[in-house]
């Protein structure tokens, strides 16, 4: 973390406990956290920026008493049992504070570039372009217009179906490092595609990040990739 990432990542506690002082009293904050409610109440009103020390204490609080029930209430199954993240993925501040939450995992990553599959992963990506000061790579189901060179591969589900995925050349670069990102990972044909991306383009995988993964999904494509696999919430 360097020197603006850090300035970032504290005053982005500010917004964090901001959000929490509208459910809960700067007393229960404060026996919560360990910190008096006069320097809670500073740090809320924008007279002082907490230390990054603080910071991450502020970013646990607001993981485990915000974010995870947020996430939890906000997963819908469908009749079939599908998962529908889009309460998730069209809520801006709660995917940042998702991201920010977890920041401690990608402390010591290189990350020159995040890639995503079109549509529903490209918000997570977004929102990891802005925190790490990053471009984005976005693949998609269908040959963009007025993009004349792709890489083109066959993405490969479990149940023989298939299609092919494009991302234009050029997108990614060679011995670039890559942190490749969804909002869910359920089977891991989309990741397993990205990473074949990679290859492909003979960029380097930094890991792998989604906000849901289903039973043992990710533990699987970290053994298959060699690389961190990390998702906020395993269903």
């Amino acid at each position: 973390m360097n020197k603006v990432e850090e300035v970032n990542y504290r005053i982005a506690a500010i917004e964090a406990l901001q959000i929490l002082k509208k459910s809960l009293s700067y007393r229960e904050l404060a026996a919560m956290m360990d910190l008096s409610p006069t320097v809670l109440s500073r740090y809320v009103n924008g007279h002082v920026i907490p230390s990054l020390e603080k910071a991450r204490k502020i970013f646990e609080l607001y993981k485990r008493e915000y974010i995870v029930k947020t996430v939890k209430r906000r997963i819908f199954r469908d009749e079939v049992g599908a998962v529908d993240t889009s309460g998730i993925i069209s809520d801006s501040i709660l995917l940042k504070g998702i991201i920010l939450s977890e920041y401690n995992k990608f402390r010591g990553f290189k990350i020159d570039k995040v890639l995503t599959m079109e549509a529903d992963g490209i918000p997570v990506a977004v929102q990891f372009g802005l925190i790490f000061g990053v471009d984005l790579a976005v693949a998609r189901k269908s040959k963009k217009v007025g993009v004349r060179n792709f890489i083109e591969i066959k993405q490969v589900f479990e149940s023989g179906a298939y299609r092919y995925i494009y991302l234009p050349k050029g997108a990614l670069n060679k011995n670039e490092y890559v942190l490749i990102v969804d909002d869910i990972i359920r089977t891991g044909a989309t990741i397993r595609a990205l990473a074949k991306l990679c290859k492909i383009a003979k960029a380097n995988i930094s890991g792998v990040f989604s906000i849901i993964s289903i039973g043992s999904s990710a533990e699987k494509l970290k053994e298959e990739l060699m690389c961190p696999v990390e998702s906020f919430i395993t269903l």
